[in-house]
């Protein structure tokens, strides 16, 4: 847990009940990833003595995050499953002897399978650079920092998530985007979807397109497109508007753009 290592961090940097705010945020980004990408808000902070510690200037330790994630919208229809569910066995074994009960209760569970959207944006500037009151300072290497950004995206690309007790697969059918010098999430809000009766998706592409066009002419041809086989009912059409490669083949290659950006290699 990131508060146990902050406790920690305030045992080695605090003297005399006064804490040096730029040496504390520094020491955060440069052992944390979590503090680095995704930011956070310190306040009270107390010391080994339990009293609150003076800092050397503000009120708080504050980063605000280089990684920005949106809302995930839902593009399905709500169905209201329910699933219904119980233990013959264990009633049979242990509750109707234990509990006298002579009936086993069902309880029922709200089951709900959708599509979403969503957009991250991550300033590559500001990754693993600590911003102080007076001024900003890189914090860890160039090769940290591409380490850093290229473990999300491979996070991004194998999402997963346990939900009541089943792993469920998060990871992304369709991706958009690309490094650009502006900083302007230029596809976010720009997903236009619906799904057929048969659960596949129908895809916008005009309406990427002109999103693509918002882009200026310098940095269009950076965008980068991929879809997973066999979700979308038009994915001839996508594939063609689109210029889209595979997701994998995607996220391989914003990685090898992020290495350029610090001007690293893979090894």
């Amino acid at each position: 847990m990131l508060d146990e290592k902050v406790k920690e961090v305030i045992k080695n940097k605090s003297n005399e009940g006064k804490l040096d705010v730029d040496s504390f945020g520094k020491e955060l980004i440069k052992n944390y990833e979590e503090f680095d990408l995704f930011g956070g808000l310190l306040t009270n902070l107390k010391g080994a003595d339990g009293k609150k510690l003076e800092l050397s200037y503000g009120d708080s330790v504050k980063r605000t995050a280089p990684v920005k994630v949106t809302y995930a919208y839902s593009i399905s229809k709500f169905q209201g499953d329910m699933d219904f569910m119980n233990n013959i066995d264990a009633y049979n074994r242990y509750i109707k002897h234990i509990e006298q009960k002579e009936k086993q209760d069902i309880p029922q569970s709200e089951q709900h399978s959708a599509h979403y959207y969503y957009t991250i944006a991550i300033d590559l500037d500001r990754i693993g650079v600590w911003e102080g009151e007076d001024q900003s300072e890189d914090v860890v290497s160039s090769k940290e920092k591409a380490n850093r950004v290229k473990a999300l995206l491979d996070i991004v690309r194998t999402l997963s998530r346990q939900i009541k007790g089943r792993w469920e697969n998060l990871s992304p059918i369709f991706v958009i985007g690309g490094i650009y010098k502006i900083k302007n999430p230029f596809f976010m809000g720009c997903i236009g979807a619906k799904e057929t009766e048969d659960g596949k998706l129908i895809l916008d592409t005009a309406r990427l397109i002109d999103c693509m066009n918002l882009i200026p002419k310098g940095e269009r041809e950076n965008t980068l497109c991929g879809i997973l086989s066999g979700y979308f009912a038009n994915e001839q059409e996508i594939r063609e508007n689109l210029q889209c490669k595979s997701v994998g083949e995607v996220f391989e290659e914003l990685k090898k753009r992020v290495e350029e950006v610090y001007a690293v290699s893979k090894a």
